[in-house]
């Protein structure tokens, strides 16, 4: 039954929500995400995997993609985990490949939770163009709720390769209808060097079979 809920589920998210019938007011920039991620961990042993799917449509310049991340990793000690992944990403007018290297540590105290994500993607064409190197360090402070399923969040992540050309701020919170089931709401402000900043609302579901 888990997995039928978990398939419906996943089927339903990856349905193409498109934003080009709307009119977009000038210098105004918003954007959607929806997404869905199957966790596993393999047995008792320290290795876990998932599967990602995310569908991102932008009033920015009407863009829209979406794309699937595939995530082998470990942990190496109860504080700290590291991973590799594979993204496939079809844009408007190109296909994307990426590699991501992640290393991950966290901390808690009570009912307070803080990580420190760094990651690193390499990033290359369907088509042979141009290759891309970048860094994403993202600090998050998670607090979870006693007996009420939230945990609310706050996130910056810093993007760029040699200097920082991009920041994210997260807002958002996690709710936990049971042992296996996750809802994720969040609000970024996204900020690029010399464009206006975009405000993205992402909803979705997280699973762990």
């Amino acid at each position: 039954m888990k997995k039928i809920v978990v398939l419906i589920c996943c089927c339903l998210l990856a349905l193409p929500v498109s934003s080009r019938a709307q009119e977009v007011p000038e210098g105004w920039e918003f954007g959607g995400w929806e997404f869905f991620e199957v966790y596993h961990n393999f047995g008792d042993s320290p290795f876990f995997g998932s599967f990602y799917f995310e569908h991102d449509n932008f009033h920015y310049k009407y863009f829209e993609c979406w794309y699937t991340r595939t995530i082998l990793g470990a942990k190496i000690l109860p504080w700290l985990k590291a991973d590799v992944g594979y993204d496939f990403m079809k844009e408007p007018s190109a296909l994307k490949h990426k590699l991501i290297l992640d290393l991950t540590g966290t901390l808690s105290s009570g009912n307070f939770n803080v990580s420190l994500r760094e990651r690193y993607l390499h990033t290359w064409t369907h088509s042979g163009g141009p290759q891309a190197n970048e860094l994403r360090s993202r600090l998050m402070v998670k607090y979870n709720v006693p007996h009420t399923g939230w945990s609310p969040y706050l996130a910056v992540e810093f993007i760029g390769w040699g200097q920082w050309n991009k920041t994210r701020h997260y807002v958002g919170s996690l709710y936990n209808f049971n042992s296996w089931l996750q809802l994720e709401t969040y609000y970024i402000y996204y900020t690029h060097n010399g464009k206006p900043a975009q405000h993205i609302l992402g909803i979705g579901l997280n699973f762990t079979l």
